[in-house]
């Protein structure tokens, strides 16, 4: 269940979406959650309490510096996952003494990250990449690849076919766009080869008609 969540949301492309904080990138809670509920809206997140030494009821752990953190936990179809984060400032720096925008702030960050690493909505911000992986070649592009390599027009040129596929895969980690893209250039390639042959063959009976008369 957990991996056709993932799978899911992973490549969902949010990166207009996502907004800097200090040189960090990070996408906006609302916009995570709004994601969620178009997919799960049975979605479920809380925030865990703790009890101090004074016997308060906290949402957020003080460390003996001053320093503090969250910890939220998110559950969607009986899976939950927890996540931790720390109250920084824009230079990811712990805060001492919070206030509490600070801790609020910092609870809707931790949700979303909780939602990222362990859901996969948003993961490859946290990880640094720009844009989620593209989704892998499927058989139905193998089988057409089949088909195609297979006319006449690629005889002579079987080895070098097989290389540009193999390189262009090998550039865009196996993606079915890129794949996609190598189908329609051969059979654009294909077509005008066609196309060549039929002005080829209309010349020669063209010809033919005017040598008769």
């Amino acid at each position: 269940m957990i991996q056709e969540i993932w799978n899911k949301l992973s490549i969902i492309d949010v990166s207009e979406e996502k907004k800097k904080r200090g040189q960090f990138d990070y996408l906006p809670w609302n916009v995570a959650i709004s994601i969620m509920m178009e997919h799960y809206p049975d979605v479920n997140y809380d925030f865990l309490h703790y009890t101090d030494s004074n016997g308060m009821l906290k949402d957020y752990i003080v460390a003996p510096d001053g320093s503090c953190s969250v910890e939220c936990q998110v559950t969607i179809n009986g899976i939950t996952k927890k996540m931790f984060l720390a109250v920084t400032d824009y230079n990811n720096k712990a805060i001492k003494n919070p206030s509490s925008v600070d801790i609020n702030n910092t609870k809707m960050r931790c949700l979303t990250k909780c939602i990222a690493t362990g859901f996969g909505l948003g993961w490859y911000i946290y990880k640094g990449d720009a844009l989620p992986p593209e989704e892998f070649y499927t058989e139905e592009q193998v089988a057409e690849f089949d088909k195609l390599y297979k006319h006449e027009f690629f005889q002579d040129k079987k080895q070098e076919t097989k290389q540009g596929l193999s390189n262009i895969l090998k550039k865009n980690n196996n993606s079915k766009s890129s794949y996609q893209h190598y189908l329609d250039e051969m059979q654009k390639a294909i077509d005008d080869y066609e196309n060549q042959k039929a002005e080829e063959i209309n010349q020669d009976l063209d010809n033919q008609m005017k040598a008769k008369i």
